[in-house]
C-alpha cells in the first residue's frame, strides 16, 4: 500500500522559512544540519535576548559617582598601565561617614590610591612597591576598616591615610586568601600543598602554634591548592582537579576538611567566584556550577568554543546576579576582531544571568582583571586590558561600543539543507527589519556571497538569486545602533 499523505509538496513554489526569534540562542554542541536556521552557530557583540539582534556589551571609561559629582581618575605617571582594581570599603571614624577609596595596581609595581568622596581626579602614590601582583582584601583590624594587600612573604596593611604598614615575620607565600572564621586563610606557593591560617582575629600574625597560626597539608590525588573561597560558614579549596571543604571554627583541633569532588579535567581557578549560593567555574570543557555538594555542567551551547583552548588566565566576577567570565575562546570563524590582530592572552567576555541563563559575548577586548565595584550609588563591573586603553579603567556597558567605536557584531546560522537533503535550494531573497545598514552573507557549499541592506522604517526586500544544497545566512553590523528581528527566506526546492 502506498501512503501519499506524508509525502512533501516538491513543486516550485517558494517558501518562506522564517527567522522569527534569535532569542534561542548559540547551539556549539549539536551537528549544524540538524539545527533551526534561528539558532547561531556562532554570535558575539549583540544581544539577542530579546528575540531581535540589538546592541550587546561595550566599554568605555570608568565614571564614578559620589553622589554630588561624577568624574574620571587618571594615573600620575605616563605610561603606567593598570593591572588590578580593588574597592577598599571604609568607613571614616573620625567623619562618621563611609569614604570608599579605589586602589590600583600598576605594571611598575606600584600601589595607588584615588578618593571616592573628594574632587581629586588623581591617583596618588602611596609609596608601596610590589615585585609580583598582590592579592586584596578588605578586613576590619581592630575599630579600622583596612585593606591587606598580600603577596608572597608580606601582608601591607592601608588604613586610608598616606602611609601603609608591613608585616613579613613568618608570613607565608600567599597567592589567594580568603577570612573565614575570623582567621585569614591562604593558598600559597611552592608545592602549593599547604592551607595557611591566621591567628584568630589577626590577619598579620601567621606564628605556626597550637594557639596562633598554622596550616593543614592536602596531598590527595585533587592536586594542588589554589584559590580559597568563603561561602555558607565554609571554606572551599579550588584544587587543580578538586575541591575540598574546611571548617575552620573553633582551636585548631576542632578543625574538619572534607573532600567533595574530584575530576580528570584541570579547573581554571581564577574563573571560580561565588555567585550568591553557588560557586561557578569555567573547566576544561565550559563552565560548571557548584552548590557545596555537586557539580553541574551548564548547558549553554558553548562547548565548541572551550574545545582545545588553554584557558589557565580565564578570570571571573560576579556582579548583579550575573556571572562575567573572561576567557580565550575558539569560534573557528579564521576572523580576526579587536586584540586577535595581535597578540593576546584573553579575546572574549562572557557574561551569563543566572536568573534566565541569558548568555552575551563580547568579543575582540583582552581583559587582564575585573572587579564588581558597588557603591550606594551606583554598581559597575570595573575592567582592566592588556589590549588598549591600558592607562585606564573602564566599565562594562550594553551600548555596542568600545570607548565610542562600533563594534563588530556577527549573528551565524547554522549551514543547513532543510531536511531536503536530495534537493537544491533556490534562494531567491530576504526580507528583513533592520533600523541601520547591515551586511548579509550567504554561504553554500562552493562559496560565500555578500549583500547589503539599506536601514529602513518598513521591512527590506534583498534580492539573493543562489542555487544550493546548502546554506547558511550571516547578519553583520558595523554601527553602534542597530534592531535586526524578523528575517524571512524565500527559498524554493528544485
Amino acid at each position: 500500500m502506498f501512503y501519499t499523505e506524508n509525502i512533501p509538496n516538491l513543486n516550485k513554489n517558494s517558501l518562506r522559512v522564517k527567522l522569527s526569534d534569535f532569542s534561542n540562542g548559540i547551539n556549539t554542541n549539536v551537528a549544524e544540519n540538524i539545527l533551526p536556521l534561528n539558532y547561531a552557530v556562532n554570535a558575539y557583540n549583540y544581544d539577542f535576548n530579546s528575540g531581535a539582534l540589538t546592541p550587546g556589551l561595550g566599554l568605555k571609561e570608568l565614571v564614578v559617582d559620589n553622589g554630588t559629582t561624577t568624574k574620571t581618575m587618571f594615573m600620575p605617571e605616563i605610561g603606567v598601565s593598570i593591572r588590578k582594581f580593588w574597592h577598599f570599603r571604609r568607613y571614616d571614624n573620625s567623619l562618621s561617614q563611609f569614604s570608599p577609596i579605589l586602589i590600583v595596581y600598576g605594571d611598575n609595581g606600584k600601589m595607588y590610591m584615588g578618593r571616592l568622596m573628594t574632587a581629586d581626579y588623581f591617583f596618588y602614590d602611596t609609596g608601596s612597591t610590589f615585585t609580583e601582583e598582590p592579592i586584596g582584601i578588605n578586613y576590619r583590624l581592630g575599630d579600622t576598616d583596612s585593606f591587606l594587600c598580600c603577596c608572597p612573604n608580606e601582608i601591607v596593611v592601608f588604613n586610608g591615610s598616606t602611609t601603609a604598614d608591613e608585616y613579613t615575620e613568618n608570613v607565608p607565600s600567599i597567592t589567594s586568601v580568603a577570612l573565614h572564621a575570623g582567621r585569614l586563610f591562604a593558598t600559597t606557593g611552592g608545592d602549593q600543598s599547604q592551607l595557611w591560617f591566621s591567628d584568630d582575629l589577626d590577619p598579620t600574625n601567621w606564628n605556626v602554634s597550637a594557639f596562633e597560626g598554622g596550616y593543614i597539608e592536602l596531598t590527595d590525588e585533587r592536586g594542588t591548592l589554589k584559590k580559597v573561597i568563603e561561602s555558607n560558614n565554609y571554606l572551599y579549596v579550588i584544587r587543580e582537579y578538586g575541591i575540598t571543604r574546611v571548617s575552620g571554627w573553633g582551636l585548631q583541633d576542632e578543625f574538619t576538611v572534607k573532600n567533595l569532588y574530584l575530576t580528570t579535567g584541570k579547573l581554571y581557578y581564577n574563573s571560580a567566584v561565588l555567585c550568591g549560593g553557588v560557586i561557578l567555574m569555567l573547566c576544561r570543557d565550559g563552565i560548571y556550577s557548584f552548590t557545596g555538594a555537586s557539580m553541574q555542567k551548564l548547558e549553554l551551547g558553548l562547548d565548541k568554543y572551550f574545545k582545545n583552548v588553554d584557558n589557565d588566565n580565564a578570570i571571573g566576577a560576579f556582579l548583579d546576579g550575573k556571572y562575567y567570565l573572561a576567557c580565550k575562546l575558539d569560534f573557528g570563524d579564521n576572523v580576526a576582531v579587536g586584540c586577535e590582530s595581535s597578540t593576546y592572552t584573553n579575546n572574549a567576555l562572557i557574561e551569563y544571568d543566572l536568573e534566565n541563563g541569558n548568555i552575551n559575548i563580547l568579543r575582540g577586548v583582552d581583559i587582564c582583571s575585573m572587579t564588581p565595584f558597588q557603591t550606594e550609588w551606583f554598581s559597575k563591573l570595573v575592567i582592566c586590558r592588556r589590549d588598549a586603553e591600558t592607562n585606564k579603567l573602564s566599565e562594562l556597558t550594553h551600548d555596542g561600543l568600545i570607548y565610542n567605536t562600533p563594534t563588530k557584531k556577527v549573528w551565524t546560522s547554522a549551514l543547513t539543507d532543510m531536511g531536503y537533503p536530495a534537493y537544491k535550494k533556490a534562494i531567491r531573497a530576504i526580507y528583513i527589519n533592520t533600523t541601520n545598514d547591515i551586511e548579509i552573507s550567504i554561504k553554500t557549499d562552493e562559496k560565500e556571497y555578500k549583500f547589503s541592506a539599506k536601514g529602513s522604517n518598513a521591512p527590506v526586500k534583498v534580492p539573493i538569486n543562489l542555487i544550493t544544497k546548502r546554506f547558511s545566512v550571516t547578519f553583520t553590523s558595523t554601527t553602534a545602533d542597530c534592531e535586526i528581528s524578523t528575517p524571512e527566506i524565500e527559498v524554493a526546492l528544485c
